[in-house]
Formats: C-alpha cells, sequence, structure tokens
C-alpha cells in the first residue's frame, strides 16, 4: 500500500463524502487514488479558490466539514481568499495540500507554505514523517472541528509516494466537535423576564445562532408573552417575515420605521446574534438599550462591540425558559406590539428618483418577493448590488440563505452555491451575484 491510498481510505474513516479540489502535481496520486476508490464523490473545479470555497458551501448547507485538495505552490497561493473567508465564517474545513519533496530545491513552482498560510490566520500542519502522517492527518480534522476554522495539512509528495511496510493504521478524529451545552442559569433566566415583563419597547434580535437553534417558534412566543418586537441579522433575514411586529434585519440594512423603532428601544435580547458594528450600525441603532446576549459559548471568544449582559446557554431552550418565566409572572402583555407600531412600521416614505434607464434594480427585488419557493435556498454575494435584495426582497421564513460576504471579497457566490448544491441536489438553489463578480467565476458553471 502507498501513504495515497492510506490517505483516501481514512478520508472515508473521517465521514467524507464529496470532496472537491483541482488537479497538479502535488496531489495527482492521491486524486487517482480516490478517484479509484469510487466511495467519495470527487469534484474537479476549475480554479483552485472555487475548491476551497465550494467546499466551504457544502459545510454550510450540510454542517458537514469540507474537504479540499490542491497542488503545492501557486496550487495553494489561489485559494488565499477563499480561506479566509472560511475562517471568518467560522468553516470546519481540511485542505489536503501536496507539499515540496523535501529533496526538491529547483521545482519553478517552490515555495514556503507555511508562513503564507499563517499569514491568512490559518494554521498550517505539514507531515513530519511516514510513521506520523495518520495521527498529524487525525489532528488537522480535530482541529477543523473543534475550534470550527479551516486547517491546511500539506503531505510532501515523496511521503505521499512511499510504501507503507504495515499497511496505514488510521484513527479518525472522534472527539465530539460540540461539547453539551449547559443550560442558561435559572437566577439569571427570571431575572431578565422581569425585566422583560417590565421593558417599555423591548426587542429580541435573532441570529443565524437561533435559526440553527430552531429557536423561532420560541422567541415568537416569548415576544407575544413579554409585548416586545420582533427582528433579524443578516444572516437570519425572513426567519419572522410572517410577525406583524416584524421590524425586519436591524443594521446598516434597517428600514427607516425600524431604525425609528429601534432607537426607542430600552431593552434589546440577542439569541445567537453576535450584534457587531455592522448589526448595530456603530452602536448608533439603540443608543438608549440596556442589551443581553444569550450564545451557546460558554464565554466569547471576543469581546462584545456593544457593552452587553452575557448569558451563556442554547438559544431554543432559553426562549422556552423566559417565556415560562414571563408566564409566571402574569397573563400576556401588550407592550410594543400595539396599533401605533403597526401604523409606524407601515408608514410610507418616499423613496429616491426613478432611475432613467433599464431596470429599476428594487422593483425587481421586490418582485422577487413572490417567487422564491419557500423550501429553495438563497446565496447571496457581496457588492453594490446586494443591498437591492436586502433592503427589498422579502423571504418567506423556511428559506435557507447563505450570505458570502466574510471577506468582502466578490468571486466567491457562484462557488458557495454551487458547494451547497451538490451537498444538496434536489433541493433550489438561486444565486444572486453581481455581473462582475458572476464573471469572476463563470468558469464554474462548467463544473
Amino acid at each position: 500500500m502507498k501513504l495515497y491510498e492510506g490517505i483516501a481510505s481514512a478520508l472515508i474513516d473521517e465521514g467524507c463524502e464529496t470532496m472537491f479540489g483541482v488537479m497538479g502535481d502535488g496531489n495527482m496520486t492521491l486524486w487517482a487514488a480516490i478517484g479509484a476508490q469510487g466511495r467519495i464523490d470527487l469534484r474537479s473545479a476549475r480554479h483552485e479558490a472555487a475548491a476551497v470555497a465550494m467546499a466551504d458551501g457544502y459545510f454550510r448547507a450540510t454542517g458537514k466539514t469540507g474537504v479540499a485538495t490542491v497542488t503545492y505552490g501557486p496550487g495553494l497561493t489561489q485559494t488565499a481568499t477563499s480561506l479566509i473567508a472560511s475562517l471568518r465564517n467560522r468553516t470546519p474545513l481540511v485542505l489536503i495540500v501536496g507539499d515540496f519533496a523535501r529533496s526538491d530545491t529547483t521545482n519553478i513552482q517552490h515555495f514556503d507554505h507555511a508562513p503564507f498560510v499563517e499569514s491568512c490566520g490559518i494554521r498550517y500542519l505539514r507531515a513530519s514523517g511516514l510513521p506520523n502522517v495518520a495521527k498529524e492527518m487525525a489532528q488537522a480534522f480535530h482541529w477543523a472541528r473543534v475550534r470550527r476554522e479551516p486547517v491546511v495539512f500539506g503531505i510532501p509528495v515523496d511521503l505521499l509516494d512511499a510504501s507503507l511496510d504495515w499497511g496505514f493504521d488510521y484513527v479518525p478524529a472522534s472527539i465530539g466537535a460540540e461539547p453539551p451545552i449547559a443550560s442558561a442559569p435559572r437566577d439569571a433566566i427570571d431575572a431578565l423576564a422581569r425585566r422583560l415583563m417590565q421593558a417599555r419597547q423591548a426587542v429580541l434580535i435573532a441570529g443565524l445562532g437561533a435559526r440553527q437553534a430552531g429557536a423561532r417558534e420560541p422567541i415568537r412566543r416569548l415576544a407575544a408573552q413579554a409585548g416586545c418586537l420582533l427582528a433579524t441579522t443578516l444572516k437570519a433575514k425572513g426567519l419572522f417575515s410572517d410577525d406583524a411586529f416584524d421590524l425586519g434585519i436591524v443594521g446598516t440594512y434597517s428600514s427607516r420605521p425600524a431604525e425609528d423603532l429601534m432607537a426607542e428601544a430600552d431593552l434589546v435580547v440577542g439569541f445567537g446574534a453576535e450584534l457587531g458594528y455592522l448589526t448595530t450600525e456603530g452602536g448608533l441603532l439603540f443608543p438608549d438599550a440596556e442589551v443581553v446576549l444569550i450564545d451557546r459559548v460558554a464565554v466569547p471568544e471576543k469581546l462584545p462591540f456593544l457593552s452587553a449582559e452575557y448569558i451563556a446557554g442554547d438559544a431554543c431552550e432559553a426562549a422556552r425558559a423566559l417565556h415560562e418565566a414571563c408566564s409566571a409572572l402574569g397573563q400576556a402583555r401588550e407592550g410594543a406590539r400595539n396599533a401605533q407600531t403597526l401604523a409606524r412600521l407601515g408608514q410610507p416614505y418616499p423613496a429616491p428618483a426613478l432611475p432613467t434607464d433599464g431596470i429599476d434594480p428594487r422593483e425587481l427585488a421586490r418582485q422577487l418577493s413572490g417567487l422564491i419557493p419557500a423550501d429553495a435556498r438563497v446565496v447571496v454575494g457581496v457588492g453594490h448590488y446586494w443591498g437591492f435584495f436586502m433592503m427589498y426582497t422579502a423571504l418567506p421564513h423556511g428559506v435557507d440563505a447563505l450570505y458570502s460576504y466574510q471577506m468582502g471579497a466578490i468571486g466567491q457566490t457562484l462557488f458557495i452555491g454551487l458547494g451547497a448544491a451538490l451537498a444538496e441536489p434536489s433541493r433550489r438553489h438561486i444565486v444572486i451575484d453581481g455581473d462582475g463578480s458572476l464573471l469572476m467565476s463563470l468558469q464554474e458553471l462548467e463544473t
């Protein structure tokens, strides 16, 4: 057995079902071994950046670790933007790279991988020797899953081609990536329930964590009991679209009525929502509100952008507990869920002048609202165009929306959409991209 055959088998042991890549000198033997096994759906991209971004999109659609492979030197350097975008999305991803043979010093493509990868803020693990490869590969998958980040695993080609006298004894990274989530402390829940039932104008903001936790209905029931308004971050757009007291997206794409109502809030509770710079309009969106953040991690890695109280707990479970605690305090209250609020939400505002040529993108975005099926997945990129979708397209709450803005880079959207579509080929996928961005990535339609 050759090491490349052992690596191909180990990928199956790690649960890899779909892999993305571009073949080159550094990974061609591994590529051939994976293809010969026929147990992994091996997708050949036309550009290395696309291969990594497709693996990122595959994770976003499935929650499974993304896996990709590229060759050494320029094959790796092409992936930088996609790697950084996946890092900022907290995507567990393993990129297997054929590294230069240890004696190869004259290759025209020679390049020192480690400092390049590490300059992107990503861990580079280079196989140190034949006896260690199995443990080092398992370590790469472990780091990717536990730390929710991409890891680049480099294997020198002379090792890949080496013979294994005793086979490849691989033990997959089996330690769970998700530790049990402790319930939010009872005293913190009771104290917050009292504040919600006394607040003049409380707003519950759901983020991606709330969507993933299935917290939509518990948060809606809590809002109805405590008289709260509802809102979402960008990543949870449309979650409460069928609720009359939904403010929509909060942040730099807020509607005018939502901005006005948020400015008057005296209590804001975020469920699985970071409430960072853009979501809070630099801290100006709700300047007089007390802020409470509920998230599943015991301690946030970064200090919250706003001064806030922090409660560790699952968003869905915490919303249920808060609803029970609020119900124990008395009957449902009207709070901010009243006729005056509805009138303000429906108040028309003058729009900027219509364009004098071409299609009005606002009207196009509005028309999309009634055309997107509730079971579809929408993938939206970043650029001047995306604001029209954010502000004017209403999404049914069942739509799964992915946003590829993590590095502010154009040219990523189609890649991520293809990765998601390959993960669920029976589901309808809609990619909304800018013209320049699409032209940068158009070759992957052939993929």
